[in-house]
């Protein structure tokens, strides 16, 4: 029996003003332009204070509201999507992991999505330009999309036997049988969205940047050039010597400035196109990226982790007519996104969310006292998961997370004794584990997850019809442990 989220808080998660009714002003009808950045962690981003130069994503957060701690229900990217485009946790919305035999790797077909609320409810024309395999249609993360752009041929990702990268430091033609560079999928989206000129209806647009997830495509030289990089020659192996984690901190940096270049292109037609005040824009990761500091801390450089380096992730939100360079204290969740999109647009939704609007947040409303925000990551049954001993001692479990805000439980399904609670106002980076299992807060915390019946896994259906490929996920990275290897092993 599904929990309701509604029964689990004092006060209504959902907030939604009323539709317009006889007398009052129609409701809006602002373009929604949702752009996810793949493993972007917010202290690199130039509006929370981070390294890189990111100018126009830093525009957006001038011209909206920037929240300051906002989890991802995941730290790895299809589980995280599915949260994103639903407005429901993990639990809810059925993805559970990137694949296994014994619980669900799709989206459920009777989930509704953004763009098929938008669609449906509003006539929006609907859209996506994406980067990479893991938010194909594999996933059915297509759902409710009219047109679903990712320039990858499944078929012969189908048919490869390629599990491993060909190749390091792809500059042309800028994508693998995986993946693709961000200058390409930006592309894909000012096609759609000058084929959408003269249009009488609004228009959803999705756009999916993957180029910080590894070190495979790195930008075109002459890019490089500009910004006086200086990266190896294309080549079949990494600089000798090199770990494959301080290659990917190396790259990490320029990469998101390429990225945040190629969303500029796309900001920069919106502007020229005179639609950039009427349009909704929503930037938002996945999850994060472990680095050097992660692998310092937590022996742990990529993702996948539930420790915040993997689940804090930027949020930035521009609705139309709202007061500019807003930001908003406390915390919120990924799964927050899609219900404040149908508020500002005065839309309720046709299923109960697990997130509520943040509408009020962002006109200076006091966040929540009760609020938690939940993730996971089913190591233990995902296939795709690094095999026993690569991942850090006790990382291999079922996790589940809850936080508040300052306490954080990672809950160890299988060996609770193996459990983690930290106090991220005295303890921001992790380091203390204060975790017994008669700590008030653990009792709190797991009692929460247990209301929500969050250990509740269900078998896979093939929603979208076709089968994970392997060779796909191995190709991205995923399966693998190198963080104590050599680049030029190829094995990441």
């Amino acid at each position: 029996m599904r929990i309701s989220p509604l029964s689990l808080l004092p006060i209504p998660l959902l907030l939604f003003s009323s539709c317009g009714g006889k007398g009052e002003a129609p409701p809006p009808r602002w373009n929604v332009l949702l752009v996810t950045l793949d493993t972007t962690r917010p202290d690199w981003l130039g509006c929370y204070g981070g390294r890189a130069a990111t100018p126009n994503i830093d525009r957006v957060a001038q011209d909206g509201a920037r929240f300051e701690h906002c989890q991802s229900t995941a730290g790895i990217t299809p589980m995280s999507h599915a949260s994103i485009l639903t407005g429901l946790n993990n639990y809810n919305h059925g993805m559970r992991v990137f694949y296994s035999d014994e619980v669900s790797h799709q989206l459920k077909s009777s989930v509704d999505t953004l763009p098929e609320i938008l669609g449906k409810r509003r006539g929006y024309a609907t859209g996506a330009s994406l980067s990479a395999y893991v938010v194909s249609e594999i996933y059915n993360l297509q759902q409710g999309f009219e047109t679903f752009l990712h320039g990858l041929d499944l078929d012969k990702i189908d048919a490869s036997k390629q599990a491993k990268h060909q190749v390091f430091f792809e500059r042309e033609p800028g994508k693998t049988l995986t993946q693709r560079r961000s200058d390409l999928t930006a592309q894909d989206a000012l096609t759609w969205l000058e084929e959408r000129q003269g249009e009488d209806r609004p228009w959803c647009l999705w756009i999916h940047l993957f180029d910080v997830h590894d070190y495979t495509i790195i930008p075109p030289d002459d890019f490089a050039q500009e910004h006086d990089w200086s990266f190896p020659a294309q080549t079949t192996r990494a600089p000798k010597g090199m770990k494959s984690h301080e290659l990917r901190q190396e790259l990490y940096g320029p990469e998101l400035t390429y990225m945040d270049s190629q969303l500029g292109r796309v900001l920069d037609w919106l502007r020229e196109s005179g639609q950039y005040d009427d349009t909704l824009i929503v930037l938002v990761a996945d999850h994060g990226q472990g680095l050097l500091d992660g692998l310092e801390r937590h022996g742990w450089a990529k993702h996948r982790l539930l420790y915040e380096w993997a689940v804090h992730v930027p949020l930035i939100i521009k609705i139309p007519g709202e007061a500019p360079t807003t930001v908003v204290p406390g915390l919120v969740s990924t799964v927050d996104i899609l219900p404040t999109i149908l508020d500002a647009l005065e839309l309720q939704p046709d299923q109960p969310l697990d997130g509520h609007s943040l509408l009020g947040r962002i006109r200076g409303a006091a966040s929540q006292q009760s609020y938690l925000a939940y993730a996971d990551a089913l190591n233990k049954i995902d296939h795709h998961a690094p095999p026993e001993g690569k991942l850090p001692a006790g990382q291999s479990d079922n996790l589940y997370c809850l936080s508040d805000g300052r306490w954080k439980l990672i809950w160890h399904h299988e060996n609770p004794k193996e459990g983690q609670l930290y106090d991220l106002e005295a303890d921001p980076e992790e380091r203390t584990n204060l975790f017994s299992e008669d700590h008030p807060e653990v009792r709190r915390l797991l009692g929460q997850l247990e209301a929500r019946d969050a250990f509740r896994l269900e078998p896979p259906t093939d929603e979208g019809g076709r089968s994970v490929s392997a060779t796909a996920l191995g190709g991205l990275g995923y399966g693998g442990g190198d963080e104590d290897a050599d680049a030029d092993s190829h094995d990441h």
